[in-house]
């Protein structure tokens, strides 16, 4: 009996034990699973703040573009870069069918479209703007390299054109850039658009400079040049290269060759046999 006795009470503390570990254990579950419903409920509240805060912060946005949106604007909230020779009050007779609009119906596209026809531009790129609302215009001027003259409406007007041939009315051109520029076009009409531009382009050749280009009632092209007052090049330019080495050559070489003489035109209208019309040097003139 003793022995037994012995047994359970050795065996007694350890079921104690047992029952205070799992007393612990729910303890610490129910502990943990306050702290995860806590947790999760406080995380639900930031997420809920967040969204609400967003919300407000989009519908005030939202709003607030509506209003700029819809507001009509004037030419005066029109912000313009890149102009040289034509000036703010040019474009603000032009855009004048854009204005007064909301920003909503101002289309960018048709507004660079428009400008490009009616302005002797290069390029021009218009956008919104919201806050504040504007729109900008940045534009692209031609460049003038040469004085040009055309019969238009039984008259001569007068302007100037760039490298790629294109009219430019002379009140776009700044006063600067047209005392820069020496070569000049007579009767520049689009038909020989074509023939003009390469001679533009290959003005450097020549060693007596252009200084200008004149078309005839025939569409026969001539140069003026600072050493030959006449060089008929003929209707077309096919074998210009090979005319402007002959010419250059004949630079070279005429002063040689002709004394007390002066050459009054250089026919190239076929480079290979080239024609000079001379005259007398009086003595006056020496």
């Amino acid at each position: 009996m003793d022995g037994q006795t012995y047994v359970q009470s050795k065996m007694r503390p350890l079921k104690s034990n047992n029952r205070k570990n799992r007393k612990s254990s729910k303890k610490n579950l129910i502990s943990a699973k306050k702290v995860s419903f806590i947790k999760k409920n406080k995380n639900l509240l930031i997420e809920f703040w967040h969204l609400l805060f967003f919300s407000s912060t989009s519908i005030f946005l939202i709003i607030v573009f509506l209003n700029q949106a819809w507001k009509p604007i004037s030419f005066d909230q029109t912000k313009i870069t890149g102009l040289s020779g034509i000036t703010k009050n040019d474009i603000k007779e032009t855009t004048s069918i854009f204005y007064p609009k909301n920003l909503l119906e101002l289309n960018p596209k048709e507004i660079e479209s428009y400008l490009i026809k009616k302005l002797p531009i290069k390029g021009v790129s218009a956008s919104r703007k919201f806050f504040p609302p504007e729109i900008h215009l940045n534009f692209l001027e031609r460049e003038p390299i040469a004085f040009a003259s055309r019969g238009f409406s039984n008259k001569i007007e007068k302007g100037m054109i760039d490298i790629e041939g294109s009219w430019i009315p002379l009140r776009f051109v700044n006063k600067s850039k047209q005392d820069q520029i020496k070569l000049s076009i007579e009767n520049w009409n689009p038909n020989k658009k074509k023939e003009i531009i390469l001679i533009i382009k290959n003005r450097f050749i020549f060693q007596s400079p252009i200084q200008k280009i004149k078309i005839n009632p025939l569409q026969e092209i001539s140069l003026k040049t600072e050493h030959f007052d006449v060089v008929l090049l003929g209707s077309g330019t096919d074998r210009l290269i090979e005319q402007i080495n002959k010419l250059n050559q004949l630079q070279k070489s005429l002063p040689n060759l002709l004394i007390n003489t002066k050459v009054k035109i250089v026919d190239l209208k076929d480079p290979t046999k080239p024609e000079l019309k001379i005259e007398k040097i009086l003595k006056t003139e020496q």
